[in-house]
């Protein structure tokens, strides 16, 4: 199931995608990518999302940790 997070004080949205164990970090422009032993991408976080993502209802979204949103709904 995908669950997104917001934090608001590093304005970093993370999407997890997967329930696999991350392995190794990457980074593409404002995204960083975490990705588990067989190479799939297990989670997204994007940085300076309230610059980058057009406004939506991951802004609801809870503190990682927390609460979170259902990107499904």
């Amino acid at each position: 199931m995908t669950h997104i997070t917001y934090d608001t004080e590093a304005d970093a949205v993370y999407i997890t995608i997967g329930g696999g164990k991350v392995e190794r970090t990457e980074e593409a422009g404002p995204f960083i990518y975490d990705v588990d032993a067989d190479g799939h991408i297990v989670g997204i976080e994007v940085l300076s999302a309230s610059k980058i993502l057009a406004p939506g209802d991951w802004k609801k979204a809870g503190p990682p940790n927390r609460s979170h949103v259902n990107a499904a709904e």
